[in-house]
């Protein structure tokens, strides 16, 4: 199975060919899932990054499997270990030619992340990719967690008032102490706190961070914040994705962190909340906003579909040590 670099100025056509038109190998029959072009886009322009690594195999000129990796600089310098997140896995073919492939190709990306120094490598993926899913675990990757990424039109969504005494405004400069302390009480059953291999405090520090970087506009483009009888009492961070070569195109918005004061739980703080996050949106000419949540987390998964979310896929992380 001949496997070298590609070069994308070079080798555009055949890699936009072979990623739109991959096909979803889950229990249902394969359908082509045909990206669309802006996802395709965002695609190519990610593995046209300097930030981007890869190896494909080819068969004479054509592009039949592709592999991308890249150093996650934020995660390294929190969690105190070399990451790397792999971008794109991907094969033309059947189940049982496409877990070969990928299977190949990953061999070859574990290698090149050990010999550049990496130590902690992980992959998100569709619940529906089964032969990226045994390739992973014939790879010697871990899961780590699953994730239910939910949707909403915001045309379509009901408005609602903010619970009785609470106020909702954007984060002001002081907030930012009241917003780590309901952060260090609310996140304990994502990734980063359930993954015994990182060093002890490693996830809160990266949580404190996440949050100070949304605050200061580096992660996030907006900050909700939720207050009660002068407390900060909850916040939602919004942040706007832009299609590459879509300027005049509304904006989507995605949701990142969630989390309510433990003196404040059970009064309608989450839920106002994102409907301020809703007018926010709506006043950057969004409409469609999505926000992902851990699936063994059931009252975000609740809380989601009370305010008119919808379910919209679902995927698994996972995680090796090099």
């Amino acid at each position: 199975m001949p496997r070298d670099r590609f070069d994308l100025s070079e080798d555009r056509q055949s890699i936009a060919d072979l990623l739109r038109t991959r096909q979803e190998d889950g229990y249902e029959p394969p359908p082509l899932r045909v990206a669309s072009d802006a996802a395709l886009e965002r695609e190519l322009e990610l593995l046209g990054s300097e930030e981007s690594f890869g190896a494909v195999t080819r068969q004479g000129s054509q592009i039949l499997g592709l592999a991308s990796w890249r150093r996650l600089a934020f995660d390294s310098e929190q969690l105190g270990i070399p990451a790397a997140r792999i971008d794109l896995l991907v094969s033309a073919g059947g189940y049982a030619e496409a877990l070969e492939r990928k299977t190949a190709l990953l061999g070859i990306v574990t290698e090149e992340c050990r010999w550049r120094g990496v130590r902690y490598l992980t992959a998100r993926v569709a619940a529906s990719e089964l032969s990226t899913i045994h390739a992973l675990g014939r790879c010697g990757f871990d899961i780590l967690d699953g994730i239910v990424t939910f949707s909403i039109r915001l045309d379509q969504a009901e408005r609602r008032p903010a619970a009785s005494g609470l106020e909702v405004r954007l984060y002001r400069e002081g907030d930012l102490e009241q917003l780590l302390e309901i952060a260090r009480s609310s996140y304990t059953c994502d990734r980063f706190h359930i993954d015994r291999a990182l060093p002890p405090g490693a996830a809160d520090r990266l949580y404190d961070a996440w949050v100070t970087r949304s605050c200061s506009g580096e992660e996030a483009d907006a900050v909700m914040v939720t207050t009660l009888g002068g407390r900060v009492a909850g916040y939602v961070t919004c942040k706007l994705v832009r299609d590459p070569g879509q300027s005049g195109k509304p904006p989507s918005g995605v949701i990142g962190l969630v989390a309510t004061a433990e003196f404040a739980r059970g009064q309608g703080v989450a839920s106002t909340t994102l409907q301020g996050a809703f007018d926010w949106f709506r006043q950057q000419r969004v409409n469609v906003v999505e926000v992902g949540t851990q699936m063994q987390n059931a009252g975000a998964c609740r809380l989601y579909g009370q305010c008119g979310f919808r379910m919209a896929r679902m995927s698994l992380t996972y995680r090796r040590l090099l």
